[in-house]
């Protein structure tokens, strides 16, 4: 679910605030990830006990943020900017890939990190992710772990 958000601007900056309680939900942790390059690949990240809802934030900068249902292997995408944020459910695998560099993606996830529980779907393993991806990264270099590279 992508929801548009108010943020309130003057000669200071600029402060968002995102009403949690649109969720039903009691978020567990909350993460940062800073991203210097463009086309860096982030995911497809997904838990399985416990599962992890996560709401998607970005700060600074412009991602592709990709869902791949773990039930249909449906995918969708989403651009993004600092104008609005994802609820992402525990349902899907989720990953993002930067637009721009510097790129900063906040998120907060409900349900515990668990390392066994920790899953990850090969991005160029299922064909609507290859293609959305190698269409906006062209021929360019990915930065991606080398985790995400090859799954978990």
């Amino acid at each position: 679910m992508k929801i548009k958000h108010s943020t309130f601007e003057d000669e200071r900056g600029s402060f968002t605030p995102i009403d949690c309680n649109l969720f039903d939900e009691k978020w567990n942790q909350f993460n940062i990830s800073i991203n210097n390059n463009k086309y860096t690949f982030r995911g497809l990240h997904y838990q399985t006990n416990p599962s992890q809802t996560k709401c998607i934030k970005v700060v600074g900068g412009k991602i592709l943020d990709i869902w791949v249902d773990l039930n249909t292997q449906e995918v969708q995408s989403f651009r993004l900017d600092n104008t609005e944020f994802l609820f992402v459910p525990n349902t899907h695998a989720h990953g993002f890939l930067t637009l721009e560099d510097n790129t900063i993606v906040t998120y907060l996830v409900k349900g515990r990190y668990d390392l066994e529980s920790e899953h990850s779907i090969v991005w160029n393993e299922i064909e609507d992710v290859k293609r959305l991806v190698e269409t906006y990264i062209g021929d360019k270099q990915l930065t991606i772990s080398e985790k995400d590279a090859f799954g978990k």
